[in-house]
């Protein structure tokens, strides 16, 4: 239900020759760090358990001062796990054909600037039916 018109775009076109470009692989950092906050946090449990209880304080205390100090250690040893990974990983570069593509938007000025007469008859009604687009697939294509 959104009263913002569809705005028609031009097909993609390729323009001129197709460059050279280098690609490598990287870790992704917030993914290492969450799971290192998560084995951290995994660590402190486990050593909750592992020892008697305490007099002075109680599981729940003891397990958030463990918190405390193994969640960041954590975070910290997988955070330089992913630089090492980057740094072993990242020496590896691929050379790979890329096409530049242009698209050409139209801007919603312009496109409120058409009068109800300028639109199409499909966009007149007061049921807006978006496009049917073409199957992907060679199903219905025997």
């Amino acid at each position: 239900m959104n009263s913002e018109p569809d705005r028609p775009v031009t097909p993609a076109r390729s323009t001129g020759d197709p460059a050279t470009v280098q690609v490598r692989r990287s870790p992704r950092y917030t993914n290492f760090m969450l799971l290192g906050a998560l084995v951290g946090a995994l660590a402190a449990f486990v050593l909750t358990l592992a020892f008697p209880e305490n007099p002075e304080f109680g599981r729940l205390q003891v397990f958030g001062f463990l918190l405390l100090l193994c969640v960041p250690v954590g975070v910290a040893l997988f955070g330089l796990l992913a630089i090492v990974l980057d740094r072993v990983v990242g020496r590896k570069v691929h050379n790979v054909r890329a096409d530049k593509v242009e698209v050409h938007e139209v801007r919603a000025d312009e496109t409120d600037a058409r009068t109800e007469t300028e639109l199409p008859a499909s966009n007149t009604s007061s049921e807006h039916n978006p496009p049917q687009l073409p199957p992907t697939t060679n199903e219905g294509n025997a």
